[in-house]
């Protein structure tokens, strides 16, 4: 297993345990602890970048492996919430362009991880999410066979690729939504990306299927991701609108699961729609967001990638 930390595992204000409807502060994991409690994957470095968490495996003569620490934490105990936004400091990127030199040298591929997005995968919710100094990092990466990002942290299924440098897939939510997760086969030339759903149904017993939530988790997940929408609609004052708040929900479901591609056609009637109408008149400062969900290309939607 090979691990990189995201926004909320270092030093995070928000650590908790509960017990029942308890929640109690505590203690934070800080860089050591992450090295220590994942040394497994530490281990298994070819080179490790000395001031931050980022490292390299060399997986087989054909392909590298560069394993980024994006995130941008207190040195020490918070009291606060964890920080969105991320960024590659100078001392990764002198240590990432040394890993980029040594991998064109050998002759190998590689394959670039981490937590923030390489890109803008939606046009209105980017900020925090999208690398600070990510057109830096997509300059240098561009100049060496790098053949594929992976990253996730806006927590939705999609995918760039054919008209940007370097390609981009980004996996939706493992602990929410659809549960996806992604599985990239890998030749000595030749690299394929399928999404997958994860099926906890194939790791319970049968007595702990009949126990709530594992009953129906997928509906349980289904029902907190809704939560979240109604939690949305309440701001706009739209919860009491049914039918809006049904299409509202629809159009998070299908943007964050990677199923939101429509064609012209089928956008134009969604617009066109009461719902749609009712949904923007409770909500108009929300516009741009709305549209921005249903902006998605059928190739950044495809749940499968081969090259």
């Amino acid at each position: 297993m090979l691990v990189i930390p995201g926004n909320h595992d270092i030093y995070d204000g928000w650590a908790r345990s509960f017990s029942g409807s308890e929640e109690r502060r505590v203690a934070q994991i800080s860089p050591a602890d992450w090295k220590e409690i994942f040394s497994a994957s530490y281990d298994l470095a070819a080179s490790q970048e000395p001031g931050s968490l980022s490292y390299s495996v060399n997986l087989n003569p054909h392909w590298r492996l560069l394993l980024l620490n994006s995130n941008l934490y207190s040195s020490q105990f918070s009291y606060t919430h964890p920080m969105t936004s991320g960024a590659i400091d100078d001392g990764e990127m002198r240590w990432m362009s040394q890993e980029l030199v040594e991998a064109k040298r050998l002759g190998q591929d590689v394959l670039f991880f981490m937590h923030h997005n390489l890109y803008s995968h939606n046009s209105v919710v980017h900020d925090g999410f999208k690398l600070n100094n990510a057109g830096e990092i997509v300059q240098l990466l561009s100049q060496y066979p790098v053949r594929c990002a992976f990253s996730g942290h806006i927590h939705a299924q999609h995918i760039m690729f054919g008209w940007v440098p370097v390609p981009e897939v980004v996996s939706s939510c493992f602990a929410e939504s659809d549960q996806g997760y992604g599985i990239v086969e890998l030749t000595a030339n030749s690299l394929s990306y399928r999404h997958h759903a994860f099926d906890i149904d194939n790791f319970l017993t049968a007595e702990e299927k009949k126990l709530p939530p594992f009953a129906d988790f997928h509906a349980y997940l289904k029902e907190v991701f809704d939560k979240s929408n109604n939690l949305l609609l309440l701001k706009g004052a739209a919860n009491d609108l049914p039918e809006a708040a049904e299409m509202l929900k629809k159009m998070h479901w299908g943007f964050f699961t990677g199923q939101s591609y429509k064609s012209e056609a089928e956008i134009a009637a969604i617009y066109e729609s009461s719902a749609y109408r009712t949904l923007l008149a409770a909500m108009p400062s929300m516009k741009s967001y709305i549209s921005s969900l249903y902006e998605s290309t059928q190739s950044s939607q495809k749940l499968y990638l081969t090259w």
